[in-house]
């Protein structure tokens, strides 16, 4: 079954009062790569969730967003640092009465000074803080990778009619190969006995047709291409992450497919190579999508 890199989940919960809704979002990379984003006082489920990530996603570039609602019992909470912040006045005062200047404090002046302000946690602890949000992340996580399967099989039903129609043109391409080496023998022959303004010698164009014959056959390559689309077919099917080893095999694809349109000197083949290499590359994009 394939996989894509490219899903959403999303899962709400109740931590001791409080709301919780975990995002999840992947989009396609080379490798895997998590970012996670939490509320200051979450800091330490960074981590945690990293690591839950990485042991349930193979591939892709994974955002994690965590909220947490408002409720009567917060999980922290600003508390004022009295004893500086009556320093502070108390400097302030002091500045006033000894340079004259007005000795005002604003509400903004105060929260300019973050040292004024104590962000502390309540008594939940972080233990069973994380067990919690994990079990919150599970369903967000069932829910991406329950996306990315729907898609890997979009993308599955995509690569069939794909590789279906190259089929298709290599059958094309099988039955103009006979007559364009026919062709060309022929073709041969008139040329050498127009210069030589007699008949040949058959032993002289039976060497010359061999020659011909060996740079015109894509027999070879045809046959590797077989190879090929029987394992990228395979792989379809697999339960592993394919994406690296698809796109190696549409690589040697690609280039199996120049070698042809170079050899064969047709433009009826030249016209089927430039079709396939179109579908190739069709898939080449849908390939990066693929874990």
């Amino acid at each position: 079954m394939l996989t894509s890199m490219t899903g959403f989940g999303k899962a709400e919960g109740t931590i001791r009062d409080m709301s919780v809704t975990i995002e999840l979002k992947s989009v396609n990379s080379r490798f895997l790569e998590i970012f996670v984003a939490v509320p200051k006082f979450l800091n330490f489920l960074e981590e945690p969730v990293r690591k839950y990530l990485r042991d349930r996603v193979q591939r892709g570039n994974v955002h994690c967003f965590i909220n947490m609602g408002s409720s009567g019992t917060p999980l922290a909470s600003y508390v004022p640092n009295m004893p500086l912040l009556k320093k502070f006045v108390a400097t302030v005062r002091q500045i006033s009465d000894e340079t004259g200047i007005d000795p005002k404090i604003t509400m903004q002046d105060l929260l300019a000074q973050p040292e004024l302000l104590t962000l502390e946690e309540n008594s939940i602890g972080h233990e069973v803080l994380e067990a919690e949000m994990l079990k919150v992340l599970e369903r967000a996580v069932a829910g991406l990778l329950d996306m990315e399967k729907q898609e890997g099989e979009f993308i599955r039903a995509i690569f069939r009619e794909r590789l279906a129609s190259i089929t298709r043109q290599l059958q094309s391409i099988r039955d103009m190969q006979n007559e364009n080496i026919q062709r060309h023998i022929q073709t041969l022959r008139s040329r050498i006995a127009a210069l030589l303004k007699e008949e040949p010698n058959e032993l002289v164009i039976h060497q010359e047709i061999v020659q011909m014959a060996d740079k015109l056959d894509i027999s070879e390559e045809l046959d590797r291409f077989d190879s090929h689309l029987s394992q990228f077919d395979t792989y379809l099917d697999s339960g592993e992450s394919v994406g690296k080893r698809l796109n190696f095999i549409l690589q040697e694809m690609n280039r199996e497919v120049t070698t042809m349109g170079n050899k064969a000197s047709h433009s009826g083949i030249s016209q089927h190579v430039v079709e396939i290499k179109n579908e190739l590359e069709i898939l080449r994009e849908q390939v990066q999508n693929i874990q």
